[in-house]
């Protein structure tokens, strides 16, 4: 029942859910494990002209996929259409008006489709101004509201780009490894 082929023909937020049991949810945003209440409460806050469209994460098969009680429950949710993972995120972000991530890297992936994106934990990519987060389930209407009328400036991208380049360095962690096992033989 997960969908594979979209219209794109009405307004939509975004909400990529996260792998179960992973160190984005568990230790990021411990607050925040249960996805289907998360989405719930995202629906409520949602404007009425909006869907909310979640979709399962491609990695979930790692762990385990959830169990269909659990996808039925999600389909169940008024408002939100369930998309299959093999589904491109890129056709998603070209096309919804904002993100919402509980911990993920789709609040950045979402800057460069000049989308803003609301997060539920601390990140580093939080500092851009098309990010918000949330402190406060509350405040999650009035923060859908704001964010949906933000717009992406390339030029904070760049900069935080840039900060990133500079504060990086170059590791082949598989060099290092044979290095490491030399060092003990």
């Amino acid at each position: 029942n997960l969908e594979k082929k979209i219209d794109f023909g009405e307004k939509f937020v975004y909400f990529p859910l996260a792998v179960d049991e992973e160190k984005n949810l568990l230790i990021d945003a411990p607050f925040h494990t249960n996805q289907l209440e998360i989405l719930r409460h995202i629906v409520k806050s949602l404007p009425v002209e909006y869907k909310l469209y979640v979709k399962e994460n491609p990695a979930q098969v790692i762990r385990y996929w959830r169990s269909i009680s659990e996808y039925k429950d999600i389909l169940n949710i008024p408002n939100v259409r369930l998309i299959h993972p093999n589904f491109p995120a890129e056709k998603i972000y070209e096309k919804c008006s904002l993100v919402i991530t509980i911990a993920g890297t789709s609040g950045l992936d979402a800057a460069f489709y000049e989308k803003p994106a609301i997060v539920f934990s601390d990140l580093g990519y939080s500092i851009l101004p098309s990010v918000s987060k949330l402190n406060n389930i509350h405040e999650l209407p009035n923060l859908i509201l704001e964010s949906l009328e933000k717009k992406v400036i390339s030029d904070d991208l760049d900069k935080y780009i840039k900060i990133l380049h500079v504060n990086s360095f170059d590791f082949n962690p598989m060099d290092f490894e044979s290095k490491i096992n030399s060092f003990f033989y």
